[in-house]
């Protein structure tokens, strides 16, 4: 395993007396250089403990290279009475400049396992709007749980962010545990999806294979490859979706669950186990995001990547990057890391991880930052600490991640 670098981190979210966060979500407004960074306040150490949503809003300051944050609030309108709102997962919709603030609403005082055992879903599915980079939010959608004709025991949503395609397509990533006899239920990985720019939702797929749950999605490419070299971009590029998967297996030895879709969410492959990546016992949500290459031509040590892809095997001059974040201990949800994949349409091949913060942490959420006349930056919003202790957040040049990963 990579060792761990002294990388500076911002607590945005910190216990009090009472009450502590958990759940990060983080979403980058493009061409405003503002991040919105959600959480869950909970009163106590329990999911049946989460409250409302709250947000911190960030814009990045040149002269200091860092983001300067504004107080936490509450997303008032983000409610329903009698249940508590859990899982924020925001996805950006850039022709209408409106954020789409997912989450769900679920009775209170109802556990997932008390849904799991009475077979009896008590979650609701429900988003509000802002149109002005959070300052100001919608009411409540409808609650569009009914729209779905689903025989779930429970649901939830990623949690993080979701995504939008280059071709419109809004995506959000979800999983629902499902009682399939009187002794089993298992958990499945699927995403809600809109062709019309969240005019309307429909349901995706399960995957299939290796069970899983909690999951993220990014964008990256159908390559086609002539020869040696690849077409020209504008007639061979389209929108495919990479899907990295909490796993449901409990042992000494888990791994993280990839899958694919080529219809926009609508249908997956079938699930497959990344030995690279590795799970504490119980498993731990994970992030993933990905960018071309060609957005990062001008870092250092961009050579270094175009050698890595090269050496897995790889013919094709265009490729995209992935990077995921998760805890690297198979013991305990201990060391998150960053590791970083190039993909061309064979499978993903990850490097070993760099540790960003050693010790007890959790789940976490990535974004990648473009900022104007400068490179490319990643940020990391995570839970660090014991449970509830606090979300924290840091910057990461992208010169950093290549030599933490690819090149140690």
């Amino acid at each position: 395993m990579a060792s761990s670098e002294s990388v500076d981190t911002t607590d945005l979210f910190e216990k009090d007396q009472t009450e502590g966060y958990r759940i990060p979500a983080l979403l980058h407004i493009p061409n405003a250089n503002i991040l919105l960074a959600f959480a869950e306040k909970r009163s106590g150490l329990r999911d049946e403990d989460a409250t409302k949503l709250y947000m911190r809003e960030g814009t990045y300051d040149n002269p200091s290279n860092k983001f300067q944050w504004k107080e936490v609030k509450a997303i008032q309108s983000a409610t329903k009475e009698g249940y508590r709102s859990m899982n924020p997962c925001p996805v950006y919709e850039k022709k209408t400049n409106t954020i789409f603030l997912f989450f769900i609403a679920v009775e209170n005082h109802k556990s997932e396992q008390d849904q799991i055992d009475q077979n009896k879903n008590a979650a609701r599915l429900y988003y509000v709007t802002s149109a002005d980079h959070g300052q100001n939010w919608s009411e409540p959608s409808k609650d569009l749980t009914d729209d779905f004709e689903c025989d779930w025991a429970t649901f939830a949503l990623g949690p993080g962010h979701g995504i939008q395609l280059s071709n419109g397509c809004l995506i959000i990533p979800a999983n629902a545990h499902v009682k399939e006899s009187d002794k089993q239920v298992r958990v499945h990985a699927f995403t809600f999806f809109s062709e019309d720019r969240g005019k309307t939702w429909q349901l995706g797929s399960f995957v299939s294979g290796e069970e899983c749950g909690e999951c993220q999605v990014a964008m990256v490419h159908e390559y086609k490859v002539s020869s040696s070299k690849c077409c020209k971009v504008s007639n061979c590029r389209r929108p495919l979706i990479y899907c990295n998967a909490r796993s449901n297996k409990n042992g000494e030895k888990q791994y993280r669950v990839e899958t694919f879709s080529q219809d926009g969410g609508k249908t997956f492959t079938e699930g497959k186990l990344m030995k690279r990546l590795v799970e504490p016992p119980k498993g731990c949500h994970g992030s993933v995001i990905s960018f071309p290459s060609s957005v990062v031509l001008r870092v250092k040590n961009y050579s270094e990547v175009e050698k890595y892809h090269d050496g897995q095997g790889n013919n094709s001059q265009e490729f995209d990057i992935i990077l995921f974040s998760h805890t690297t201990d198979t013991k305990s949800r201990n060391d998150l890391g960053i590791y970083l994949a190039t993909y061309s349409g064979n499978s993903p091949i990850w490097t070993n991880p760099w540790v960003i913060s050693a010790g007890k942490c959790g789940y976490s959420d990535l974004a990648f930052i473009q900022l104007p006349k400068k490179n490319p930056v990643v940020a990391c919003l995570f839970e660090q600490g014991s449970t509830n202790e606090k979300i924290s957040f840091c910057l990461l040049q992208i010169d950093d991640i290549i030599v933490n990963t690819i090149k140690r």
